[in-house]
This record gives structure tokens, C-alpha cells and sequence, in this order.
């Protein structure tokens, strides 16, 4: 009796399927890992973006041209700074996108990562997302980090500090909660 061609394609399916199960359970990747003290610490750094000029840290990718910048799409790359003038030491930049999603009023969902550059959170970073209203204030959720902060959770709440047509600085307290002493272990 001959066998139809669809048949023998769903043999080397179910061959190819139990071959893949077995090496999968022959070899399976898990991992342990211990996170250590849970540290919770609070503290400031200063966003200072500027709009004008070669030092300019922010550029419109989509503009809509519709009422209350619906739709824009803006990429930054500000400085954090230690204070709010642009004399204080800088510690990192802060990276990410905003997104101009409402259409009654000037609010947008902003993800960000928080990239320190120096300091004692040099080399870490957080990766920070929220909405940002008219006034300038927002409450930001921590969703994770590297570094220092690998497993870290928090969140950022920003208010306005100064703002004009070239820039503006923003306060961002920092409060958050991350291990030292992280161990991450393969099991074989």
C-alpha cells in the first residue's frame, strides 16, 4: 500500500519533534541564584536636557502635526547631574524615548535608562518607565537593572526644576530597591 506524501511529512515531524523533546530533557539549563541582602537606599540626581544648540541632547524622530503633539516620537540622551546647575558633577546620562500619547492634554509615556557613568553606581544602570504629565511631575516605575543594581525595583518620582525655550532640569528621587553579594549558579 502506498503512502501519501503528506503522511511521511508528518512522520519526520514526530520524529524530529521526540528528538528535539529528548535532547531538551537530556539537557536541561536551569540555574540558582541567591540575591543577598536586600538594600533599600533613596537618593537625587539632576536631568538636564537641552533642546537648542550643538550640545542639544533631544530630537523629534515623528512629528505629527497633530493638536497637543499627539503622536510626536522625541529620543534623548540628557546628562544626570549631581545638582541643578550645569557646573555639578556629572554621574550618568539618561537614555530612552518619549512617546506623546494623549490626545486632551500634554502627557507621555517616557521609557528611560538611567546609565551611571561614574560614582558609587558607576557602571550600573536602571531602566525606568512611566508617564510624565503637563506639570513636569512624575512617579515612574523601576523595572529592573544591571550592575549594582541587577534585580533592583523602585520607583523614580521627577519634578520640574527649571525649564525655558533652550532646556530644562529635572529633580529625579530615586528610591530603590536592589541585593549586593548576587550569586548566580549553573546546575547541571
Amino acid at each position: 500500500m502506498a503512502s501519501s506524501p503528506h503522511s511521511s511529512s508528518h512522520l519526520y515531524f514526530l520524529l524530529a519533534f521526540f528528538l528535539l523533546l529528548a535532547v531538551a530533557t537530556a539537557f536541561p539549563v536551569t540555574s540558582e541564584f541567591e540575591l543577598g541582602r536586600q538594600r533599600r537606599i533613596h537618593f537625587r540626581v539632576y536631568f538636564h536636557e537641552t533642546f537648542l544648540g550643538p550640545d542639544n541632547t533631544t530630537v523629534t524622530v515623528v512629528n505629527m502635526s497633530l493638536p497637543n503633539t499627539f503622536g510626536d516620537v522625541d529620543i534623548f540622551d540628557a546628562v544626570l547631574r549631581t545638582g541643578a546647575s550645569k557646573r555639578s558633577t556629572e554621574v550618568g546620562r539618561a537614555q530612552g524615548a518619549n512617546f506623546h500619547t494623549s490626545q486632551r492634554d500634554q502627557a507621555s509615556l517616557i521609557p528611560l535608562v538611567l546609565v551611571f557613568t561614574a560614582g558609587d553606581f558607576c557602571d550600573s544602570t536602571l531602566t525606568v518607565i512611566g508617564r510624565l504629565d503637563a506639570s513636569g511631575k512624575a512617579d515612574r516605575a523601576i523595572v529592573g537593572g544591571t550592575g549594582v543594581f541587577q534585580f533592583a525595583w523602585g520607583n523614580v518620582v521627577s519634578k520640574l526644576v527649571t525649564s525655558d525655550d533652550a532646556g530644562l532640569v529635572a529633580a529625579f528621587d530615586i528610591y530603590v530597591v536592589y541585593y549586593d553579594d548576587v550569586r548566580l549558579t549553573a546546575i547541571a
